[in-house]
């Protein structure tokens, strides 16, 4: 899918009042949406995608499409966009580390696939109900003797 195509999906799915004053930033009084500016926002978007997903854009995916199409408006109300007709789409919800494209990838940040279990491993926890500490370096009675002094000498 071009920015055309995509800019188009956005313009059939969002209001039209919204997108005007969305598109044109530098001119309030404009009457009709700017094409321009919002292809510009798409192909930014498509630009950003394989950064993001670690993917390429797939078009034919009604997901990428959706997530996509707010990408597009996360991406005018940055450039300075407003309109009371759309909510605002931060850019974080799109785009950042807990955002859609990095929850549609399924590897980590260095390719590598997420754990989906810890073997059925829990870690203890290294505390008490009371706040004590109950295992680890942390705990007095489980160093070793003499290890380490319970109390400063000064001499």
């Amino acid at each position: 899918m071009t920015a055309t195509a995509l800019w188009a999906a956005v313009v059939a799915d969002y209001d039209t009042d919204g997108l005007n004053s969305l598109s044109n930033i530098r001119d309030r009084s404009a009457t009709t949406i700017d094409t321009a500016v919002g292809e510009a926002a798409a192909q930014g978007v498509i630009n950003l995608w394989p950064i993001y997903a670690q993917t390429d854009y797939d078009p034919d995916n009604p997901v990428h499409v959706e997530v996509a199409e707010l990408g597009v408006i996360a991406m005018l109300w940055r450039r300075g966009g407003s309109a009371s007709a759309i909510e605002q789409v931060k850019w974080d919800e799109v785009f950042g580390d807990e955002g859609l494209i990095t929850r549609l990838r399924r590897t980590g940040p260095r390719g590598r696939q997420r754990p989906s279990s810890n073997s059925g491993v829990q870690q203890a926890p290294e505390r008490d109900a009371s706040g004590r500490a109950v295992r680890g370096w942390s705990d007095l009675q489980s160093l070793p003797a003499n290890y380490m002094p319970l109390r400063r000498t000064v001499e």
